[in-house]
């Protein structure tokens, strides 16, 4: 406990020496609430890294004050290796100039070469990632929700069971740990591959993405959930609203409603959950899915429907998607169509709601183009349904 306490003094120490360092260099912070509270958020996710380093063998940690550049929510050492820039959101690569407006000067005693804070902000609580050019290292930090769940729980939880069936499909988990307010971290190693930054490449690679998620449906297990098992009795009110609001015609309105109403068994299994086109790097020996956060038991189709709509080449990526997940079909259950047009339409059954949330906002019109070719892809499907 004493030593705790004086770890805890030191670090205060340190952070208030660094603050008066900093405050010099950051030019029209103090007129700039905005500034002052993005480099606030800064701080505390430093701190959080500074004391995983502290903490865990797998990474570096210095005691030296070290040169960054911040810019929103990135942090970055200015000699930092150029690879580790992947995980920078794109539009602010490249940004790393001294005199670039927003671009601050800070000294933070962290060994890591590159932090990103989420996008989203939780709080007094950090999510983070940051990179290790050299150890080449990568470490995620997330706060437990107030219902329990943690991406990084679910991270570990994914290596764990991938890891055994498709280890060539995953990061190769180094160490995981927690801090004492309840934020858990994890440390993987970095791998040497190039993200797929666009739906062409995407589905280029979607023969191994299935066959891989296939290899860890088949070792996890698959078994049978009803739908109101897993949505809830409420889908056919969710899908109901849909088509008041337009966003279906009838005649894919009405097959969808029957699907939900027949209430019968969707098979179900271990899925990555946001399976988009970021969260795939092309390496030499296949692609490896990346960022497991929401990684869980789910419906089989759940990761196929996610492909079908972030992936180029529609028509044969649906008939891949059938074939290649057609079998082992639960007693008394949904074909693989009907299975993934549930799944396109339950993802549909929010976009009321989110229409609502958005309506003005910049992305409205985005999103309504996502819905619209959402519903276009249903329609495909339940045209494969005999």
């Amino acid at each position: 406990m004493v030593r705790a306490r004086a770890t805890a003094h030191a670090r205060r120490t340190v952070r208030g020496l660094l603050d008066g360092l900093r405050r010099p260099w950051e030019k029209g912070v103090e007129s700039d609430p905005a500034s002052r509270r993005r480099l606030s958020r800064v701080d505390a996710a430093m701190d959080v890294v500074q004391r995983v380093e502290e903490m865990d063998p797998e990474l570096p940690r210095t005691r030296a004050a070290r040169d960054f550049l911040t810019i929103d929510r990135v942090a970055r050492r200015p000699g930092a290796e150029t690879f580790l820039d992947t995980m920078v959101p794109r539009p602010l690569r490249g940004a790393w100039v001294q005199d670039r407006p927003g671009v601050q000067q800070a000294l933070f005693p962290v060994a890591a070469d590159l932090v990103v804070l989420a996008k989203f902000d939780l709080g007094e609580q950090v999510k983070l990632r940051a990179g290790y050019g050299d150890r080449r290292r990568t470490l995620a930090v997330a706060p437990v929700r107030p219902n329990g769940m943690c991406p990084i729980t679910n991270s570990v939880r994914a290596h764990e069971i991938v890891n055994r069936y498709a280890p060539d499909l995953i990061p190769r988990m180094l160490s995981h740990g927690e801090l004492e307010e309840g934020l858990r971290y994890l440390v993987e190693e970095w791998v040497e591959g190039e993200p797929l930054t666009d739906s062409l490449r995407l589905a280029a690679h979607a023969p191994q993405i299935l066959e891989g998620l296939g290899r860890v449906h088949e070792g996890y297990g698959i078994h049978g959930r009803s739908a109101s098992e897993i949505w809830g009795g409420g889908f056919g009110e969710q899908w109901q609203a849909v088509r008041d609001a337009g966003l279906v015609p009838d005649d894919i309105g009405a097959p969808v409603a029957a699907l939900i109403a027949d209430n019968r068994r969707l098979r179900m299994s271990w899925s990555h959950g946001d399976l988009v086109a970021s969260n795939v790097l092309a390496t030499p020996g296949g692609p490896v899915i990346i960022d497991w956060e929401h990684a869980r038991e789910r419906p089989v189709m759940h990761d196929a429907a996610k492909l079908h709509l972030f992936a180029a080449d529609k028509e044969p990526l649906l008939g891949l998607l059938l074939a290649e997940w057609g079998d082992n079909l639960a007693e008394d259950g949904y074909t693989a169509a009907e299975e993934l047009a549930l799944l396109h339409a339950h993802f549909l059954s929010r976009a009321p709601a989110r229409m609502a949330d958005l309506a003005g906002h910049r992305r409205s019109g985005v999103y309504t183009r996502q819905v619209t070719k959402q519903a276009a892809l249903l329609g495909d499907v339940l045209g494969r349904i005999s």
